[in-house]
């Protein structure tokens, strides 16, 4: 274990379905034990599989000293169980977790917040809950201030607070516990773009100091960049843990599963469902399915759909899609009621079509989502319906791409330069944006 930060063993975790957690006596504790052995006692059996659901299922991987590691997965795949056993706010059923250093956990919006405290005692109450003594969070109070951002509602109750206020606070205490390892959910997403790059910035610190970094993320585009290794967990097991390029890739490639429609099975939709989408797919200029594209070159995005029979369809029907590097950021959107007239008729059942000339991206994992609106009532909306795989492509014509860095950005436009003198009467070089030299 000396080289390892954490080591993690057949680790299991079994949740009842239907079980609520309310607040509870000791009293009502002993009598709910009590009703249940006896229930499985006249039942005849001691466990009902068909009741229960393991949210990890003999989950094994070592993570070294030092090492940036993120966790890919889809909703409900047990990530964020995995890290509440590893931050030790849950027990595993079976299995177990060996850390080497203490742990600085920021997993949800409100983790060891209260409402009615302000910013100021929240910061104690969290960083107490961290392990923190009160002299290191008075030493380190102003750092922790500056860091988040949010110096002037210090004094003001948190439930005054923005989502996103919330999250620097608790992420601006979690950086400064200063611990060997560090664990990040997805609750990054909730900020802004500057402090998401600030965030990202610390957790690079963290990691150069040779302490650990264990980070949750459905953006694709940062677990390639931050972290060069990753795990990959499906139901509750792991599926692959290596190099993060080869991982997402083999992620991506198993999000397709059920004939290219990334819609199969999916429950986790908003809206009134009077239209609801039943198959979506992107295919390249030669028509063929696929969530790998080539920067530059041609992408139709297809959604399928079907309208119950009380829709009322002398409604327009708009459709939205929006590539980004998240569920909240997005980077460019192909809105039917923007780009042309819209769509002028609505078949009970039909087909959308989003014909895009030229993809305007940097290489990259960019998370594509929809919404379909009848009217102006939204009828479905998916926020992580696939992710879309941009591949290296000649968008410019002439063989180059701007460096892959957050400075340039991940967005290509078609442009010329020209260099004349100062009066302007001597045109010596024209570079035009199809790399011909004029």
């Amino acid at each position: 274990m000396s080289d390892l930060a954490i080591s993690v063993q057949d680790l299991r975790k079994r949740y009842k379905l239907g079980q609520r957690g309310g607040y509870r006596v000791l009293g009502d504790a002993f009598r709910a034990a009590g009703r249940s052995i006896a229930r499985r006692a006249r039942d005849g059996r001691l466990s009902d599989p068909a009741r229960y659901v393991w949210a990890l299922d003999g989950v094994s991987f070592d993570v070294p000293q030092g090492g940036i590691i993120g966790v890919i997965g889809r909703n409900g795949a047990g990530k964020s169980t995995l890290l509440k056993i590893i931050s030790g706010i849950t027990d595993p059923t079976e299995g177990r977790v060996e850390l080497r250093g203490r742990v600085g956990a920021l997993l949800e919006v409100g983790t060891g917040f209260h409402l009615e405290l302000t910013g100021r005692e929240n910061v104690y109450l969290n960083g107490s809950i961290l392990g923190m003594g009160r002299r290191e969070i008075e030493r380190k109070f102003d750092d922790i201030v500056e860091f988040s951002g949010v110096s002037r509602f210090m004094e003001t109750p948190l439930k005054f607070y923005s989502t996103g206020m919330a999250v620097r606070l608790g992420f601006a205490v979690a950086a400064n516990l200063e611990p060997e390892i560090l664990v990040v959910d997805e609750v990054l997403s909730v900020g802004d773009v500057e402090f998401q790059e600030r965030c990202l910035g610390k957790m690079r610190d963290v990691a150069s100091g040779g302490r650990t970094v264990l980070f949750v993320s459905h953006n694709m585009e940062a677990i390639s960049m931050f972290c060069p290794n990753s795990v990959w967990l499906e139901a509750g097991k792991v599926q692959a843990y290596g190099p993060s390029g080869e991982v997402i890739a083999r992620y991506v490639e198993a999000s397709r599963a059920g004939g290219g429609n990334w819609l199969a099975g999916y429950s986790h939709r908003e809206g009134t469902g009077v239209v609801r989408a039943t198959s979506l797919h992107v295919e390249r200029a030669d028509g063929a399915a696929s969530d790998s594209i080539e920067s530059g070159s041609p992408m139709r995005i297809v959604l399928e759909y079907e309208a119950t029979d009380d829709a009322d369809l002398s409604q327009p029907l708009t459709v939205n899609f929006v590539l980004g590097a998240s569920a909240n950021s997005g980077i460019v959107s192909f809105m039917s009621d923007v780009a042309g007239p819209g769509l002028e008729r609505t078949p009970r059942r039909g087909r959308v079509i989003c014909d895009i000339p030229s993809l305007p991206l940097m290489p990259g994992h960019y998370n594509l989502q929809f919404s379909v609106l009848l009217g102006r009532l939204l009828a479905d909306k998916v926020h992580q319906a696939a992710t879309v795989v941009v591949t290296w492509g000649d968008f410019f014509g002439t063989g180059r791409l701007p460096p892959q860095t957050a400075l340039y950005g991940p967005v290509l436009a078609s442009h010329t330069f020209s260099i004349e003198d100062a009066d302007g009467s001597f045109p010596s070089l024209n570079v035009a944006s199809s790399g011909e030299w004029r």
